[in-house]
């Protein structure tokens, strides 16, 4: 007998006692023997030794196909267009126009290459922005800057001479005198006639441009310019919180001084210092009759100390108490780069506990 009949067999048997029991409620219950009790183990592993009977093709499951993902299409983004920048205007440098100090144009269609400069401000100017080289000729007095030593002399403003200017073959001749413009002139020399600047010291900075324009070099004219007037404007926040203090005479040179209105009168205003010789214009001699009785707390000896050894001025303030400055260098003397140089030693000196 196989193992499905005896599985049957034992269900008919289990039915046939349940229905007796049933109908006899007081009979007692015989149990089965353990073996032939199938249990769900051994029927669940009968049936996994049969054969799978594959679903009929009517009742099998039907799966749906995924569907297929579309691409996805990323918009082209929609095109900018990007103006094309105007180029930069860069100013034209020449032709560049100077109004001399008669009133008259000079107009320079491009940089001079040979200088002739009867004056040491523009020699300075055109060595400290790089252009020392067309320096072709100067006057006898020119002390700075040392490179210029050996640029050729050829007189001064009022004793010029002109058959050695021409030697030299400028193309602009710089004057601050017009003694002998009409000459310079007639022998067929551009000239650039200015008076030296003897009025408003900060515009030494628009000197120091123009020459820079005059020689195509504007940057480093610029540059140049721009560190003296923040140097100035530095001077002057420092001295802004002080009142007027010390009395000041400034020797020239056997007892010449300036007066109200000269460049250097415009430091002592700067610096806060009252100029004994405020009442004057111009540069004056005065006597030490009339020093002495002003009384002066310091002195500036710009050439050298002729004060302290003269026994007339022995009772002097700035003598007694030793206050004579003495310059290191010519800077205050002319009107050029240096002039804020000399600015700042003179101030160093006068306020030590002040400006370091």
């Amino acid at each position: 007998m196989n193992r499905i009949s005896v599985f049957c067999s034992a269900i008919v048997l289990l039915v046939v006692l349940a229905c007796g029991q049933a109908a006899t409620p007081d009979a007692p219950v015989t149990p089965l023997p353990a073996a032939a009790v199938p249990t769900i183990a051994s029927a669940a592993i009968s049936q996994a030794a049969q054969p799978a009977t594959p679903f009929p093709a009517q009742l099998a499951p039907t799966v749906a196909p995924l569907p297929t993902p579309m691409p996805t299409v990323s918009a082209a983004p929609t095109p900018v267009s990007t103006p094309t920048p105007e180029p930069t205007a860069v100013p034209a440098l020449f032709p560049y126009t100077v109004i001399d100090s008669l009133g008259r144009e000079v107009i320079f269609e491009k940089p001079p290459e040979r200088i002739v400069a009867f004056d040491s401000a523009p020699v300075e100017i055109l060595f400290a922005i790089g252009e020392g080289q067309r320096v072709a000729g100067t006057h006898d007095f020119v002390s700075y800057p040392p490179e210029a030593d050996d640029v050729p002399r050829v007189g001064g403003a009022f004793n010029m001479n002109i058959e050695a200017t021409l030697a030299l073959e400028p193309d602009l001749v710089f004057i601050f005198f017009d003694r002998f413009l009409v000459d310079l002139e007639r022998a067929g020399l551009k000239v650039l006639y200015l008076k030296t600047l003897n009025q408003d010291f900060t515009k030494i900075a628009d000197t120091i441009r123009v020459w820079g324009r005059i020689v195509g070099s504007p940057a480093p004219a610029d540059e140049l310019a721009d560190d003296f007037e923040r140097r100035v404007e530095k001077v002057r926040e420092t001295m802004e919180p002080y009142a007027s203090a010390m009395t000041v005479f400034q020797d020239e040179g056997d007892l010449w001084t300036p007066g109200h209105d000269t460049l250097i009168a415009e430091v002592f205003e700067l610096l806060k210092f009252r100029n004994i010789a405020n009442d004057v214009s111009g540069y004056v001699q005065l006597s030490p009759e009339v020093i002495v009785e002003r009384n002066p707390q310091i002195i500036i000896a710009s050439y050298g100390d002729t004060i302290r050894g003269n026994p007339a001025f022995r009772d002097v303030l700035a003598v007694r108490n030793k206050r004579i400055f003495i310059p290191s260098s010519d800077a205050l003397s002319i009107a050029g780069p240096r002039y804020i140089d000399g600015i700042e030693e003179l101030a160093k000196w006068a306020y030590p506990g002040i400006f370091r």
